[in-house]
Formats: structure tokens, sequence, C-alpha cells
């Protein structure tokens, strides 16, 4: 199975920019230490584990189940709204 260039690349700036925004967001947290923050950066880990986690895909019979995907996606977007209503 060859893989395409342009599918390495949009993986790979997936997880550079969800490593990114989670790094920004939980050095906020370090500093300001709210529940706010600390559940949008989780929001943002699950994001950045289910990228890293897509990239063996590429080279090996290892794949997420769709339904999978958009379960971590769920859960992920429903940390991020939690910590963006609280308060």
């Amino acid at each position: 199975m060859a893989v395409e260039l342009i599918d390495i690349v949009i993986r790979v700036l997936l997880v550079l920019a969800t490593g990114f925004l989670f790094g920004i967001i939980f050095v906020a947290y370090l500093r300001v230490k709210s529940r706010k923050l600390l559940l949008i950066s989780i929001g943002f880990l699950i994001f950045f584990v289910q990228y890293v986690a897509t990239i063996p895909e590429l080279y090996f019979n290892f794949v997420i189940d769709e339904n999978l995907h958009l379960a971590l996606h769920l859960v992920a977007l429903v940390f991020i709204l939690i910590g963006i209503l609280k308060d």
C-alpha cells in the first residue's frame, strides 16, 4: 500500500498543530492553575494523542475505527466546551 505524501504531511501537521495548542493551554494552566484551563487542555490532549496514534496507520495494519474516531472527537470537544462554559 503506497502512502501518498500529502497524507503524511497532513497528519504530521495535525500532530504539530494540536501539540502546539496543547502546549500553549497547558503552560497557561500551569501559570494560572484554574479548572477552566485544565479542562480545555485535557480536550486538546485527547486530540493530540488521537493524532499521534493515527500516524502508525500509515505504515502498519493498525486502523482506528471511524466510530472510535468520532467518539474521541466528541469527548475532546465536550471537555473543551465544559472548560469554555466554566464560570
